[in-house]
């Protein structure tokens, strides 16, 4: 009984700490602290010539997640975050660039080693004109993001820190990755298809996890780490390659589990996958988006996603 008092007492003084950080951090004083240094910032951006990182970042969705990191060699950082458009964050500190990375030397956070969640440690890529702040245990999910056609993309929403206005600047050939990314840039998509469905489990209350083998291997460009997408059948869920063979490649499936509710209507069930799926390192809607119209298919195939094509792949 005693043990399990002193680990609730610990338990209270950490939750009562993590809530003491955040207060300090969305204070009054920390605001003007953190809108004090960004006109610093600012005013120093404003009189660099071509700098290799400097400047203001975004990354976020449209539902009102996102964060805003504006850097300087000189005045620092400042980072502001929200949660659903309300102010959820804000810290603020010095920069440190050894010539590859650059390290965020927060005000909070010191300990965990992140930033709002993130690495405080982040490497400058550059895409022609564009500039990406991209955390190096994340370079592969860039790729992914390459991949997929997320990425260039055409506004300031995404996932990955981008300078602001760089969304606008038209980008060729790859981005200046680190020479053992390189493999992960794909060409053109690579297309796959399950052979066999090894394990089916529950991750938690939410989410269940398949193992899954596919067709296709190290000898036609897959590697560790890289994402597919289902494209037939239509299902919700996200699969990542754990095990590449030169052949044959086995992947993890995880996707939602689904609610009394949806369990009722199969049109919104995510399905168990099965022997015969096909999948692809680009997902259909951003594979045809730059292919002509195929005049010749049928009405329903040219409008591309509806509510007759998902009844369709359906059955």
């Amino acid at each position: 009984m005693r043990h399990i008092f002193c680990a609730v007492f610990v338990l209270l003084l950490f939750v009562g700490s993590v809530w003491a950080e955040r207060n300090e951090k969305l204070s009054e004083e920390n605001h003007a602290i953190v809108e004090a240094r960004l006109q610093k910032i600012e005013a120093e951006i404003a009189q660099l010539k071509d700098h290799p990182w400097a400047g203001q970042y975004f990354f976020g969705f449209r539902d009102g997640r996102n964060a805003t990191l504006t850097l300087a060699p000189e005045n620092g950082f400042t980072m502001i975050g929200y949660d659903r458009w309300e102010l959820d964050f804000l810290d603020h500190g010095t920069v440190d660039w050894d010539g590859k990375h650059i390290r965020l030397n927060c005000t909070f956070d010191v300990k965990s080693g992140t930033i709002d969640g993130e690495p405080i440690k982040r490497k400058p890529i550059r895409w022609g004109e564009r500039v990406y702040l991209i955390p190096t245990f994340r370079i592969i999910d860039f790729c992914n993001a390459i991949n997929s056609g997320w990425e260039p993309r055409n506004c300031t929403h995404g996932r990955f820190y981008l300078r602001r206005g760089d969304e606008e600047k038209e980008v060729s050939g790859k981005p200046e990755l680190p020479k053992e990314f390189m493999p992960y840039l794909l060409d053109k998509p690579i297309g796959a298809t399950i052979v066999s469905v090894k394990d089916i489990r529950e991750r938690d209350r939410f989410w269940n996890i398949a193992t899954f083998v596919v067709d296709k291997g190290q000898n036609d460009g897959l590697l560790p780490g890289m994402e597919l997408h289902v494209v037939r059948p239509f299902v919700v869920g996200r699969v990542t390659l754990t095990k590449v063979e030169e052949t044959q490649s086995e992947a993890e499936f995880v996707y939602p589990r689904p609610t009394e509710i949806e369990s009722l209507f199969r049109l919104f069930r995510t399905s168990a996958p099965a022997i015969g799926w096909q999948l692809s390192t680009c997902p259909n809607r951003n594979r045809d988006r730059d292919e002509p119209e195929k005049k010749d298919a049928p009405e329903q195939e040219r409008r591309g996603f509806s509510i007759w094509n998902l009844l369709q792949r359906q059955t």
